[in-house]
């Protein structure tokens, strides 16, 4: 699997993990222009370095925890170094964060459900499991608790993103093309 696949497969995951980090300063849309400027290098060196698809690659964190599985060596790194330089980052490190960062804040930016219908779906489905006569108690509580811990950390990953969605809005019809 490639690492462009690779992306494309973690990006449909977050909406399901959640989020818990909390960021110290929100992205500047110049730094998400830097890294989709990036996203044809990357692309080359997911065909270059195929075989070399690595396993355990954190959904949340697909380019950061690549990153950490390489152990900052071998040509790949390299590779990715070069790249993050080119495109003006102090370190394959930051280019990654800044990656990770605008795919978590993509989710949500293009997210077709607005925050607040979000809510109100969760406490329908609520309402929904609580009047549910098929259902016994225990079952009604393991399916509440279920959704409770998933919409917690959906309110998390949320929140954690909140302040780099801006940095976004200019660039949103490239990033739209790049991730279909």
């Amino acid at each position: 699997m490639t690492l462009l696949q690779r992306l494309a497969a973690a990006l449909t995951m977050l909406f399901c993990l959640g989020l818990s980090h909390a960021y110290a300063e929100p992205l500047t849309s110049e730094q998400v222009g830097r890294f989709i400027a990036s996203m044809p290098e990357l692309t080359a060196l997911g065909e270059k370095y195929q075989d070399s698809a690595q396993r355990n690659i954190d959904p949340r964190r697909p380019l950061g925890s690549s990153l950490e599985l390489m152990g900052g060596k071998g040509q790949e790194y390299a590779d990715l170094a070069q790249l993050a330089a080119r495109h003006g980052f102090s370190s394959p490190e930051q280019w990654a964060d800044v990656g990770d960062r605008t795919m978590q804040a993509y989710q949500f930016a293009s997210s077709p459900v607005p925050p607040d219908q979000v809510d109100a779906m969760y406490q329908q489905g609520i309402a929904n499991i609580l009047k549910d006569a098929k259902l016994s108690a225990e079952q009604k509580q393991l399916i509440l608790s279920r959704m409770e811990k998933t919409h917690s950390g959906n309110q998390q990953a949320r929140q954690a993103v909140d302040k780099d969605i801006p940095a976004l809005k200019p660039h949103m019809a490239e990033l739209d093309k790049l991730f279909e």
